[in-house]
């Protein structure tokens, strides 16, 4: 069995030496005796030899003495316990070996009791020692394997935050950061439409998709320069790395979205910084980034952009007039889907046609309040319930990066005609209370004078309007219904017995040649050729 201590005792007095070697049983201690000495150069070689965790020795011996020794001891195996055995002539020595180094002395006469407690007292702070060490090794071990996470924070924090210079440089030399502090490119690298399509597919694909293109870009950053990248948000990493000779920032990054194209079913969105001069500068070419990033708005994605190109360039408005957005939120209110999706087309034209791109964040504030308005117009008109789901889309909708204006147009676009056939599905169906309530009242009376102004004014709305919605309800205009019905209750009228002059006054029709003549209009026959065909044949 291996003991986890060892013991060396080195003494001049062959008595001393087989006194603490073989009275005392020392592997109860957890002790193994690694050998023994008679000098002091004899004692060094033991040493060299078998490297014991605690020393035993005299301060006085022949060839090298206790305090050459404990020098060259503590200078080749610093953790030895060097335990001395000295007279009481030789406490001043002694006193130095102590601050040489050695652990404790014993002056003679010792017993065996003295020997063993202050072996125990080094075996107590070797196994002290060994704890400490233990631990940092493993807190060394821990920073060891956190170091990828400690180094993200790290460079997150600085793409957010400047610090003092000193602090970062000391942070990075400790990170062991693995780019020269000067010349830094920032790339702030999106997956396009990578919301969408994440929730068609499990966590682990989405996972493993990620570690993929992350994989692709470190790759082809590396065939060029230096360089570290981490995950920013759930669809967005952080490329830093260092100014590469011979080949720009751009050409890099349009190398990336080249080969996440290449090799895999995704692309990216691309934005550069300027170069950062150093550490401290690293927030503001993140912040470029960012910006030149945004305007991918306008590309649609898969490509990169600079922030020379993008970010810095002059920043216009988006085009569009008060009226014009008047006339649209009209025509919704009216329900006119055609003339809805006309005005936004104009709209959108306007804007492809301007000059100077508004900054992706003004352009998304235009889209997001028409939206807006879309959404108040259908709730003014349109029952809560019926109207809360799509209200519930508009207010939800998530302000991230993946907008572009191909998407932003498309989506006014589904909202516009969303919002008119809700109007016009609730519209219609007033419409349709209000020509039921209108026929009931023909109906009920035929023989009175029915008019469309007369008939307008029952369901309080002007004749105009009301007798285009009956005609578009129906499907025939006022009169002519209204002529129809009283052809079909002089029908049976006449079937039932009445006298033609009886059924000229139930229909309405004062003189009996007029409804005769309207009747036969109709029907082909007079009502009294129509009642002879109908009772043609029946027994009297």
């Amino acid at each position: 069995m291996t003991l986890p201590w060892s013991l060396c005792v080195i003494d001049d007095i062959a008595a001393v030496i087989d006194g603490i070697s073989r009275s005392v049983r020392w592997e109860e201690h957890g002790i193994a005796l690694a050998g023994t000495a008679t000098d002091g150069e004899e004692g060094w070689r033991l040493i060299e030899r078998t490297v014991p965790d605690i020393v035993i020795t005299d301060i006085r011996m022949p060839k090298l003495d206790g305090m050459a020794l404990t020098e060259r001891v503590k200078a080749r195996f610093p953790r030895c316990k060097i335990i001395f055995i000295t007279g009481f002539t030789d406490f001043e020595y002694a006193q130095q070996a102590l601050k040489l180094g050695a652990f404790d002395f014993i002056a003679k006469p010792f017993s065996l009791g003295e020997i063993v407690e202050a072996v125990l007292k080094a075996r107590a702070a070797l196994e002290a020692e060994r704890g400490e060490l233990d631990k940092r090794r493993e807190l060394e071990q821990r920073v060891q394997a956190s170091l990828p996470t400690l180094r993200r924070e790290f460079m997150q924090t600085l793409m957010h935050h400047r610090g003092s210079e000193a602090a970062v440089a000391e942070r990075w030399r400790f990170l062991d950061i693995p780019l020269a502090p000067a010349n830094l490119i920032v790339m702030a690298i999106e997956i396009d439409a990578f919301e969408e399509r994440r929730l068609a597919m499990p966590a682990q694909e989405a996972e493993l998709l990620r570690f993929t293109l992350q994989n692709i870009v470190e790759e082809t950053i590396a065939g060029y320069a230096a360089g570290i990248v981490f995950r920013e948000t759930m669809d967005r990493f952080v490329a830093v790395f260092n100014e590469a000779e011979g080949i720009s920032p751009m050409e890099i990054a349009e190398q990336c979205c080249r080969n996440i194209a290449t090799h895999s079913r995704f692309t990216v969105s691309i934005g550069v910084g300027l170069i950062a001069a150093g550490v401290e500068e690293l927030a503001d070419a993140y912040r470029q980034a960012l910006d030149a990033l945004s305007y991918h708005f306008y590309t649609g994605g898969n490509g990169a952009l600079g922030y020379e190109d993008a970010g810095a360039a002059d920043r216009g408005r988006a085009h569009g007039t008060l009226e014009g957005e008047t006339e649209l939120l009209y025509s919704i209110r009216c329900g006119n889907a055609e003339k809805a999706s006309l005005l936004l087309n104009r709209l959108f034209a306007e804007h492809a046609a301007a000059s100077e791109r508004p900054e992706p964040d003004y352009m998304i504030s235009v889209y997001d309040e028409l939206a807006f308005m879309m959404a108040r117009v259908l709730q003014e008109i349109v029952p809560q319930g019926d109207a809360a789901e799509l209200v519930r889309q508009v207010r939800e909708r998530p302000m991230s990066g993946a907008r572009t204006i191909r998407k932003e147009q498309e989506r006014l676009t589904r909202l516009s005609g969303e919002c008119c056939r809700l109007i016009e599905r609730m519209r219609a169906g007033e419409a349709s209370t209000i020509i039921e309530q209108s026929v009931r009242y023909i109906r009920e009376h035929l023989s009175e004078e029915l008019t469309v102004q007369n008939g307008a004014k029952q369901v309080h709305l002007s004749p105009s309007y009301f007798a285009n919605l009956f005609k578009k309800t129906t499907g025939m205009p006022y009169m002519q219904f209204v002529t129809q019905e009283r052809v079909e209750l002089a029908k049976k009228m006449l079937l039932d017995g009445y006298q033609v002059q009886e059924v000229t006054h139930a229909t309405g029709y004062g003189d009996r040649r007029y409804f005769s003549e309207v009747f036969k209009k109709l029907t082909g026959a007079t009502p009294t050729e129509f009642r002879a065909s109908m009772m043609a044949g029946k027994p009297e």
